[in-house]
């Protein structure tokens, strides 16, 4: 007689896509059987691309399946992670074992495969390659800018010095003058030009006239923030050929958001830069060496959280499954090292063309907060160039029109190598922005002027990362009577349009000023400002600068902030010396500034050396904290 036939378990191959939660493998029984059947099954890593237990796919230890009566064909299910990295094809196995019933396993393991396009590293490098891209550019573009005088300038924690020794006009008011800012050369427009002024941690600033520290933008700041505003420029004396070597300094930092669907990330990104440039004749070369480093993190709200076990109950329900952990989320670490050669050429007395090129390698590390580290090589490539000047030229005296233009256009692309764990990327961002300021100064007798101004700027961002074209307009006019020792200076912007249509963003400020003997700086002053909502002068600013539009909406910011600085000065140590005692108030929305305060400024044109001396004693009041005394001490030599 033949022997009796034996019922036989094997079970398949299975695919499925990472962000499908679940892959579903089949056990097929060979023949019916007229009793119950059961087997036993686990999950395993592969070899020898293995996907990583409880990381990638959940680690069964132990499952069973019942083949009743007459049943041929059962399903179990393995959860998959949905961890948002962009992995190759991943495989794991199942196996099968103790069979029951008279069954005796044929094929005992099946291949499960994993695959996805997860938008991690791609998305994050995309932002963080793009911010490295700005920054650079930003200190470019303030290189070409300046001026080429000899002697040092720079910024210390975001306070503007001027060095030149021929310059007295800063050290004469008692505070830094703009000129030493990198970039605020005579094509600069509306701070579009002057990304020191940027680059600061904000914890100094200037008003419109110059008083001194900013009510509204002073804080508290560490070491890093106070490194963060610092910069320099040292420019030798011409050589015999006509030309001279510069080297300059600087550091940025910014941050960056972004959000696709319910998957978002953010960074901050911090870069050192140091350079060397040579400028003869209407030619500029120069290399940029920068040192970048960023850090932020991602998170997946549709997410599910890993299982609290390694073993799930045997229905579909995912809820059942559920954990502390969000598997989707994580932080993220980059660093950078690139080298930027740049050139400009003074194309006509108006025109300046300029292009750079840029090329860095580094390292990303994705630290998922189920555990672990995942690590690429990365490379980054950037191009830009772009074009500046005066259309029309500002008279240098009596009635006339003036015209500014700046435009450039910006690609950058970061790649990350393929490893192990992580597949290859490549990620593209674009800009391109275009600004113009116009404005007419209107001759008045006695010596004064009239000039409103307009100003527009739009930009249009493409590529692997944000995108979308903003438009922005601003204007305001500025008035001067020397003779009755005024000026006014009004100025608005607000945001025409953008991408994103819930984003929102203008401002208003206005500033008199009152100064009989500007020229000696004797007698009293007097200076009052105000400004409503957010930013009011630079309207290309906006548009321009590396931080993101949404960090400075102020469009719903009604708050008003003014200050005033009152003054007298006397003549002292026989007229060399101008003394000048002064009170200062500042209020904004539930804060409050009251200072006092005395500065020694040597007078211009007095046989006098060139030192000045200051010191302030400020009360912070706030409605959110206690009250703060600061007193601050100032100076300044210069030879």
């Amino acid at each position: 007689d033949a022997a009796p036939a034996v019922p036989e378990l094997t079970v398949g191959d299975a695919t499925a896509n990472e962000a499908d939660r679940f892959m579903w493998f089949t056990v097929k029984l060979g023949m019916a059987s007229n009793r119950p059947v059961s087997v036993s099954y686990r999950t395993r890593e592969s070899t020898p691309v293995s996907a990583r237990k409880n990381q990638d796919f959940l680690q069964y230890d132990f499952g069973s399946l019942t083949f009743r009566p007459g049943e041929t064909s059962k399903r179990f299910w393995v959860y998959l992670f949905n961890d948002n990295h962009d992995e190759d094809a991943e495989t794991f196995e199942v196996v099968l074992s103790s069979p029951t019933g008279g069954a005796r396993i044929a094929d005992g393991v099946g291949v499960g495969t994993i695959v996805n396009s997860d938008p991690m590293p791609a998305a994050w490098l995309a932002r963080f390659g793009r911010t490295v891209a700005e920054q650079a550019l930003d200190g470019i573009a303030g290189r070409i800018a300046a001026p080429r005088a000899a002697g040092m300038q720079g910024a210390i924690a975001g306070q503007a010095l001027n060095l030149d020794p021929g310059s007295r006009s800063g050290a004469a008011n008692g505070n830094a003058s703009i000129a030493g800012v990198e970039g605020a050369g005579p094509l600069a427009l509306s701070g579009l030009d002057a990304p020191a002024a940027r680059f600061g941690a904000g914890g100094f600033g200037h008003d419109a006239h110059g008083f001194g520290q900013g009510f509204a933008q002073s804080r508290t700041m560490t070491g890093l923030e106070a490194l963060l505003g610092s910069s320099f420029t040292a420019t030798g004396e011409t050589d015999a050929t006509g030309g001279s070597l510069a080297f300059w300094g600087r550091a940025a930092q910014s941050s960056f958001d972004g959000r696709e669907g319910a998957f978002s990330l953010d960074g901050e990104t911090t870069t050192a830069m140091l350079g060397a440039d040579y400028a003869r004749g209407n030619w500029l070369v120069g290399l940029a060496l920068m040192q970048s480093s960023g850090e932020g993190g991602y998170a997946d709200r549709s997410a599910g959280p890993r299982p609290a076990s390694q073993t799930c109950p045997e229905d579909a329900d995912e809820s059942l499954c559920n954990g502390a952990v969000r598997e989707g989320d994580g932080k993220v670490e980059a660093s950078l090292t690139a080298a930027v050669p740049y050139a400009a050429i003074q194309a006509s007395e108006r025109i300046r063309l300029w292009g750079a090129a840029g090329h860095g390698t580094g390292e990303v590390t994705l630290k998922p907060e189920m555990g672990g580290s995942l690590k690429s090589d990365i490379s980054w490539t950037m191009a830009a160039a772009g074009a500046r000047g005066d259309v029309i030229a500002p008279p240098k005296e009596g009635s006339g029109p003036a015209l500014a233009l700046t435009t450039d256009a910006l690609w950058a692309r970061t790649s990350s190598e393929k490893t192990h764990d992580l597949a290859a990327s490549d990620s593209d961002v674009t800009r391109l922005r275009l600004g113009l300021e116009g404005s007419y100064r209107v001759a008045l007798d006695g010596g004064g002027h009239l000039t409103p101004k307009v100003e527009i700027g739009a930009r249009h961002d493409g590529g692997d990362a944000e995108t979308g074209t903003g438009l922005e307009a601003g204007g305001g006019v500025a008035w001067v009577d020397p003779a009755l020792g005024l000026s006014l200076d009004l100025s608005g912007r607000t945001l025409i349009a953008h991408g994103s249509d819930d984003l929102e963003d203008r401002g208003f400020a206005a500033s008199l000023a009152f100064d009989p003997n500007p020229a000696t700086r004797r007698g009293p002053s007097l200076t009052l400002s105000q400004q409503i909502g957010g930013r009011a002068e630079g309207g290309l600013d906006a548009l321009f600068a590396t931080d993101p539009l949404a960090d400075r909406t102020g469009g719903g910011n009604t708050d008003s902030r003014w200050q005033a600085e009152a003054a007298w000065g006397f003549p002292a140590f026989s007229s060399r010396f101008t003394d000048s005692p002064h009170v200062g108030l500042g209020l904004a929305t539930g804060a409050r500034d009251y200072s006092v305060g005395w500065r020694l400024t040597p007078e211009a044109n007095a046989n006098a050396p060139d030192l000045s001396f200051g010191v302030k004693a400020t009360r912070r009041e706030s409605d959110a904290a206690a009250a703060e005394h600061i007193v601050g001490f100032e100076l300044r030599a210069r030879w």
